[in-house]
This record gives structure tokens, sequence and C-alpha cells, in this order.
């Protein structure tokens, strides 16, 4: 795949917490041009013993917290981070430091099967809030403040916060996060997907409060790496282990993106300003397939038409996403879809394919799913191993059905066959079924001000520039529209 060594179209630092993290992470340290690694790459773990198998990721990229494993406990795991003074200031300079976010991407990679990555991702997307998007909103923020009527500021605290995120977000200060995170197989057991549940559960949440900066969540599922390479077996796909395959698969599709639509030749390339529209662009699960077939068995347009409308009803890394679903007095409820991509690659010796066949794909996608921004098309004719392969990727604010409803599932199986297991009821069903978090009552993004409304009218009368004391998690996306 020659468009494989195309310049990125988005400049990312790439942070990898636990085992499989940091494995993920290290596979994009291992692309270089021109002799220099292509992505900022970042490993942490929870022991230096985990962090020698690395192979890629310099050391001076690699942090330990120097707790010797967490037990694969996540729940403990945070109780951990929470009150050993060590480990928590270890990965609050891991992250005011050295995760430096000049590039116009951070991705965050990590396992939740329940060990390092698991606890310590959720504390990191809070760490990284903290120390990198927060104080750019607080500058926003007294910046009003010095604009507006003290009275006035003081009354309406909740609107004029609302609009100094509107602010840091259309000037473009604020640094967009990815989140990826894995789901487990089966067999880890009833403990693993209750906690992965509840994990889960808290990321999706933090990706609906505009203020933290998630872009986007992926959760690709191990269970699906797992069956996939054993059907296939060691010999097709080259790995000793559905890890290794699991972690390949998740590399490969983020970094052939990443570079082959910013690639030319024809007529219709793929503008790397709309793709960086669709990946940065709104929130909710990154839904990415690919679909390869031999060129020989690609004859015409309607072939190629066919493969778009194919990758897009799938998923390249986990379940399906279910775009609408049908409720009990007759409705459908569609689930919103933001800017959608569709990207082809055509050896070269099929060059004589008409273009046309993008456009029909465009016309027959664009009827079948409810979208709320724009359809961005491009192809590439080079060398591609004699085959033809199409790309379909695009932002939903809705979950793979697995992780959704599926856990559950699977959790009431494990329940039924040891009845001492008891169900946790606060799962990602719940976040499945309830409204989009769009009505989240901003009152709760004061709550950690830390001033009272009296030393609040002092600091104004005296015009001071305070340090305001809040989180974000409170400001609605219905807030920053208003």
């Amino acid at each position: 795949m020659f468009y494989s060594e195309n310049t990125p179209s988005i400049s990312m630092t790439v942070v990898g917490f636990g085992q499989a993290g940091t494995r993920i992470a290290d596979l994009f340290a291992l692309v270089q041009k021109n002799g220099k690694p292509v992505y900022n790459c970042l490993a942490l773990n929870s022991n230096d013993g985990d962090l020698k198998e690395l192979k890629h990721i310099p050391p001076d990229n690699q942090c330990s917290l120097q707790l010797g494993g967490l037990g694969k406990n996540p729940e403990k795991a945070l109780r951990i981070l929470n009150e050993n003074e060590n480990a928590k200031n270890l990965l609050k300079s891991f992250i005011a430091e050295r995760v430096r976010p000049a590039d116009q991407l951070v991705l965050f990679f990590a396992g939740l099967g329940g060990g390092t990555g698991t606890s310590t991702i959720v504390k990191a997307i809070d760490e990284f809030f903290e120390h990198h998007n927060k104080p750019i909103i607080q500058e926003e923020l007294v910046a009003i403040r010095k604009t507006v009527e003290p009275d006035d500021f003081k009354a309406n605290m909740k609107k004029y916060v609302a609009q100094a995120l509107r602010n840091a977000q259309e000037k473009g200060r604020l640094i967009k996060i990815g989140v990826v995170a894995t789901i487990p197989v089966r067999s880890d057991g009833p403990d693993a997907l209750r906690q992965v549940n509840d994990f889960a559960q808290k990321i999706w949440k933090l990706s609906k409060q505009p203020g933290k900066g998630i872009a986007f969540v992926v959760f690709p599922d191990n269970q699906r790496f797992y069956d996939e390479w054993k059907a296939k077996g060691v010999a097709e796909t080259g790995c000793d282990n559905y890890r290794d395959f699991a972690n390949r698969k998740i590399f490969e599709i983020f970094h052939e993106l990443n570079t082959a639509t910013n690639g030319g030749g024809t007529s219709i390339t793929f503008d790397q300003q709309d793709f960086r529209r669709i990946i940065l662009e709104g929130t909710g699960t990154l839904v990415m397939n690919k679909i390869t077939r031999n060129i020989d068995e690609v004859t015409n347009t309607y072939d190629m038409k066919n493969m778009f409308v194919d990758s897009i009803a799938g998923s390249y890394l986990h379940d399906p996403i279910v775009l609408q679903e049908h409720t009990e007095d007759g409705r459908t409820k569609f689930a919103k879809v933001h800017h959608i991509g569709l990207l082809a690659v055509i050896d070269k010796k099929k060059a004589d394919i008409s273009s046309s066949f993008l456009d029909e794909a465009k016309d027959e996608i664009s009827q079948k799913i409810p979208l709320q921004g724009t359809i961005f098309t491009g192809y590439l004719q080079e060398k591609n191993n004699f085959e033809a392969t199409v790309y379909t990727f695009f932002k939903a604010e809705a979950l793979p059905a697995r992780l959704a409803k599926g856990l559950v599932q699977e959790y009431e199986e494990f329940k039924k066959r040891n009845e001492s297991v008891t169900f946790k009821s606060d799962s990602i069903e719940k976040i499945e079924g309830s409204a989009a978090d769009d009505d989240i009552d901003v009152s709760d993004l004061l709550v950690d001000l830390g001033l009272e409304n009296e030393q609040i009218e002092e600091k104004i009368k005296n015009d001071e520039d305070f340090d305001l004391e809040f989180d974000v998690s409170d400001i609605s996306l219905e807030d920053l529209k208003s």
C-alpha cells in the first residue's frame, strides 16, 4: 500500500496506557518517514517490566507508575491512583509535561480488560483537561468577565462559562483527544464484564462533555478479533495470538486512513481538511470500515458503488452501529450521524473505471443515513497489490451493539450459571437507552468553582482576576448553540 507512505493528514501524538495500549502505540512508533518518526509516541504502565517489551517507543517517552502491576482490578487501581501520592504525581507530570499537545490530535489507547489501562485512561482524560484545556477556558472566561457588568457576570455565571467554552472551540484553542479503548473477550469472565461495563460508561459520559475536548471514542472488540483470528489461523493472519492481530488491525485502519486521505494522482482526491473535519468535528463513536477485493472482481462502477454500500453498513473494529431503532409506539428513532467520508483506492490495472461510482454511492448512502453533516469523497489510483479498496468513516452518537446491550446479556448468562454473582444495574445499556445528554444541567459545571457567592462578589468588586475552579462537565451542546 504505497499510500501509507504519504504524509499524514492529521499530526498525532499517540499515548498508550497499560499493556494493550502501549503495544498499539509501539506499532505507531515504528512508522518513519525520511528516517524520522511520523508519530510522537508515549507509553505509560504500572511497572517497569511491561515497558521492557516495547521495541520502538524511546525509553525517554516511557513512564512507569512504579506500582508493580494493578492486578486486573480497575476499581482497586483507581483507588490506588487516588491515594498513592507518588503514582498520582507521576501520572500528573506525565500528562502535563510529557504529553505535549502540539499536534492536532492526541490519541489515547488502552484496553478495558481490567488492567492498568482501564483505570489510568479515565484519570488521564481528567488530567489532560486539567492541565491543557481548562486553563484555556479560564482565560476565555476572564476575558469575558472584563467586558460585562459585575452583577450580570455573577448572576449569569452559567451562561458566561458556556460562552467561554464556545469561544475556545470557535478559535480552535481546545486540544482534541481521541479515546480508543478495547473491550474484552467473553472468557475474561463476569467480573471483567461488570467492571468494563462501568468504565466504558465513564468514558462514554466524558465524551459527551464538550469541555473535555474528546473528538471521538472507539471501542474495538477483542471478541470479534479473537473470532476472526481463530477462523483464519496463524498462517493467514501472520500473528501468533489474537492480541497481536487486534493491535495490528487497530493501528492499520488509523494509519491507512490518515495517509490515504492525503494522496494525489486523480482528479478527485480526498482533501485533508475535509478529513480533519470528519475526525475532529462533532462527538460520538468513530466508525471505520474497509473492504478489499481482487481488482479482477471489480468490473464496473456498479461493483465499486456496492462496495461502499456494504462498507457503510459494517465496521472494521467492532459490531455495526445501530443507526435506527423502532419504539413500542411505532416511531423510528435515529442516531445522529455527523460528516461521512468515502474513499476508494484502485490499483492502476483498472484505471479505466469511471469516478461516477462516488456520486452513485454518495446518493444511495445519503438516502439511508440520517445525515447531520456532509459526505466527502475521493479516490486514488496507484499500486495497491492488484486490489480495490474502499474506506468508509463517520461519527455517530451511538454505540456498538455488544457494548450497548451485549455485555449485559453476557453478564446475565454468567449470572445464571453462577447465582452468587450480583448484577450491576448501571450498565452501558442505561446509557444507550437514555437521551444524548444534550440537556445536562450546567449547574454541575460550577460545582468545582471553589468560590462562594460572597467571595466571587468581593473579587469582582476589587476587579481581581481570580482562578476559577470548575469542571466543564455540565456544559451541554445545546448551551454552546444558544
